[in-house]
């Protein structure tokens, strides 16, 4: 590897230029303009430093794939109806992307669904548990939307898919919440889980809690958190705005360009269940250690790039700042994270660690925040972690 001495990034500020020339008393109204980086002085390896454009959909599963992200940012998460679901969890990794029954992993355990959701537009699913990973019990809480071309056709594929659900156990019997009367739910009386499915507007929500915890099934509590959930996802589904019919076949992939400054995902070593993608809110929380939305007020996000690496664009520099603030490395990590050096010839906001497994070093995290940008680069390997890094960092301050 080459080895560049370091140095802060440079700012020109064209209009001081322009003034010097003509006048010292003279001032011209501009804007700081950041020196375009040369990767020449940083090493990059064979990463991407050059913006790409992502292009149109090609194939209905990209439509479908692309849709499903886009709805993902106003999916409700479990912690907006109860604090008390602290993690993100799942038995086993699995994507929160659905197109087809896989993307509903254990949730539902009968196999009609790609046939009675045939024509599903995408779907998003999020599942949180209480605790901790080291707790051996917990309150786990799924909620899952679909979406449909249209309102008659979300009204026959939510009972349906009920129906299926709610047949495939002799044990179960029917639920009426109080509160979402249209709703259809069942529970095993003997068991302390409940699965709902609310039909709204061209949504289908289906909810499952299972509760480790709870010393004997209780009903109540059970209709209670479900109707909680629903109190927070339905209002959520009104403000989203699905492609039109006629924009859907080769809808943008990365209309805001963030996904061009992010680094794309080896397909022959993907590390993440889901697809690379451009979130604008919520979507991207799967990719953050956090049980709040703080992050997304705090930076004031509107774009978020989701492949190789994590981009966070924020709206204003000052809200970027903010952000970093709150996460900057050196004043976060736990007893679990050791600090390491950061990549050769990168000064400024950056801070980089690794991961302790049984005190030794595992996977290693750079994360840097400059202009309105915040990224979080993650590789087992540091070599391969500081190229990454130092071309995320070429990426973001191209012009």
């Amino acid at each position: 590897m080459r080895v560049f001495a370091s140095r802060a990034p440079l700012w020109v500020f064209v209009a001081l230029v322009l003034a010097a020339a003509t006048a010292c008393t003279t001032t011209v109204e501009g804007t700081p303009v950041r020196q375009q980086t040369d990767p020449a002085s940083l090493e990059v390896g064979n990463y991407q430093i050059t913006p790409r454009v992502v292009g149109n959909a090609k194939t209905d599963k990209q439509s479908r794939v692309r849709e499903s992200q886009r709805l993902s940012d106003y999916v409700a998460l479990p912690f907006e109806s109860d604090p008390g679901y602290t993690f993100e969890c799942s038995d086993g990794v699995r994507p929160h992307v659905v197109t087809n029954h896989k993307g509903l992993g254990d949730l539902l355990i009968n196999d009609t669904f790609d046939d009675v959701a045939h024509d599903l537009r995408g779907g998003w699913v999020n599942t949180w548990c209480s605790g901790s990973d080291a707790d051996d019990l917990h309150r786990k809480l799924s909620l899952a939307v679909l979406e449909l071309p249209d309102a008659d056709r979300a009204a026959t594929v939510g009972p349906a898919l009920e129906h299926d659900d709610f047949t495939y156990n002799t044990d179960n019997r029917a639920v009426t919440l109080a509160k979402y009367p249209d709703t259809k739910a069942h529970w095993r009386p003997n068991v302390a889980s409940i699965g709902a499915w609310t039909v709204h507007d061209r949504y289908v929500v289906f909810i499952k809690i299972v509760d480790e915890l709870a010393a004997t099934p209780d009903l109540t509590d059970l209709t209670g958190r479900t109707e909680r959930m629903l109190d927070v996802a339905l209002p959520l589904l009104d403000k989203f705005q699905p492609t039109p019919a006629d924009k859907f076949e080769h809808m943008p992939l990365d209309p805001d360009g963030i996904l061009g400054r992010t680094l794309p995902t080896n397909p022959e070593e993907p590390w993440r269940p889901d697809p690379d993608g451009a979130y604008t809110g919520r979507g991207s929380i799967q990719s953050l250690d956090t049980g709040d939305l703080d992050y997304l007020t705090i930076g004031d996000i509107d774009l978020v790039g989701y492949g190789d690496a994590l981009v966070f664009h924020s709206r204003t520099g000052a809200a970027a700042r903010a952000l970093w603030d709150k996460r900057n490395p050196a004043t976060t990590l736990t007893e679990n994270e050791r600090a390491i050096a950061p990549p050769p010839g990168m000064t400024g906001d950056i801070g980089c660690f690794a991961h302790l497994v049984n005190g030794q070093p595992g996977y290693k995290q750079c994360t840097f925040h400059v202009d309105r940008y915040n990224v979080q680069a993650v590789a087992l390997n540091q070599t391969e972690l500081y190229q990454k890094t130092a071309a995320e960092y070429v990426l973001v301050t191209s012009r």
